[in-house]
């Protein structure tokens, strides 16, 4: 079903493919609901000064935690 590719990838992350379509969707909801948070501070910058950077911030020490793991 998985490419060898795919596999690889798997295993490098060392995640099961449900785990890592749970981890991918959870960075894309957050994502997701960053934008309006960005647009919002694009016309009015004293709103949201470190929401995205500490929302992004986040993610990565998430992903980087796992990667340890």
């Amino acid at each position: 079903m998985f490419s060898k590719q795919c596999k690889s990838h798997l295993s490098d992350v060392n995640e099961t493919a449900l785990q890592h379509m749970l981890q991918a969707l959870k960075v894309a909801v957050k994502l997701q609901l960053l934008v309006p948070v960005i647009i919002i501070h694009s016309v009015a910058p004293r709103y949201f000064t470190k929401t995205t950077t500490n929302v992004l911030q986040k993610i990565l020490e998430n992903r980087h935690e796992l990667d340890n793991k």
